[in-house]
């Protein structure tokens, strides 16, 4: 088994029992063994290396397991980029672009690992290259165990990732490997709320409505984050209502905003934090 502690096989253990699994000790123990990615971490809330932003959360994860470089959550500027999986081309080529351009500036791009925009955003942010000569980095949130990201296409980039940013799952790192098309699909709904909260502010690349990168939306706008859209969906249906509600938190500043470029968007940003890590 990776060098796991006896309290991290217990919060392991307990997220399992938590999740209706039937797994015994002896089991787990065995399939953890074979399944739990060498180097990865258990975070369990209120631990030293638990994600403070993460606290904000009604619900904040229990149990927290990560792979990579967890002190790029420590950055003074991290972009959460959300959009659809169907998204068109352009608009994907255009989150690639802005997430590297981002990316190139100090930022760390969050986003789900989904197919569409996540994938472009967590792509951008890869091909870029800081002044330090340093490649871009990025955290990716699973809906699904570290061992095993979803979708399954996206399993080469998620291997790149971990190699010099960050994955994140709270779903039962066995159980989560059998859950049923519905069950998955409500875990990555949930990661939603990880992402929009790991997040100085959201930015939105396509969305309709009723979709669950709205729900992402909701989540920061909860947690009184600011939540940028890009300027080509500034004219659709559901982000012309969500201007229209003319949202601001407690100092004034307006919540949602629109950019049409990563310049733009770190203005917006900026009184969210006063200082970027570059």
């Amino acid at each position: 088994m990776p060098s796991l502690s006896r309290e991290d096989f217990q919060a392991l253990y307990a997220l399992e029992r938590e999740a209706g699994s039937g797994l015994g000790v002896a089991e787990l123990r065995k399939e953890l063994s074979l399944t739990f990615p060498q180097g990865a971490r258990v975070l369990t809330r209120g631990s030293e290396d638990y994600p403070q932003a993460l606290d904000a959360l009604a619900d904040p994860p229990k149990v927290l397991c990560a792979l990579g470089d967890l002190t790029l959550l420590d950055r003074q500027l991290l972009v959460s980029i959300v959009g659809s999986r169907n998204a068109a081309a352009e608009r994907c080529e255009a989150a690639s672009f802005i997430a590297s351009d981002l990316a190139a500036r100090g930022a760390v791009i969050v986003s789900g690992l989904a197919a569409g925009i996540d994938r472009a955003a967590h792509e951008g942010a890869l091909a870029a290259w800081t002044n330090e000569s340093r490649r871009g980095r990025t955290a990716a949130v699973l809906g699904t165990p570290l061992s095993f990201p979803w979708p399954p296409e996206n399993a080469k980039l998620y291997e790149e990732i971990v190699s010099t940013g960050l994955a994140l799952s709270e779903v039962p790192q066995a159980e989560g490997r059998r859950f049923d098309p519905n069950e998955r699909m409500r875990s990555l709904k949930r990661r939603n709320r990880i992402v929009a909260a790991l997040g100085t502010g959201t930015l939105v690349m396509a969305a309709a409505s009723g979709s669950s990168t709205l729900i992402e939306v909701d989540y920061a706008l909860g947690l009184g984050r600011p939540v940028i859209l890009w300027y080509e969906c500034a004219n659709e249906p559901w982000a012309k209502e969500l201007l229209a509600r003319d949202l601001r938190d407690g100092d004034g500043r307006a919540l949602v905003a629109v950019a049409r470029d990563a310049v733009e968007a770190e203005e917006i940003l900026s009184p969210w934090s006063r200082v970027w890590w570059l």
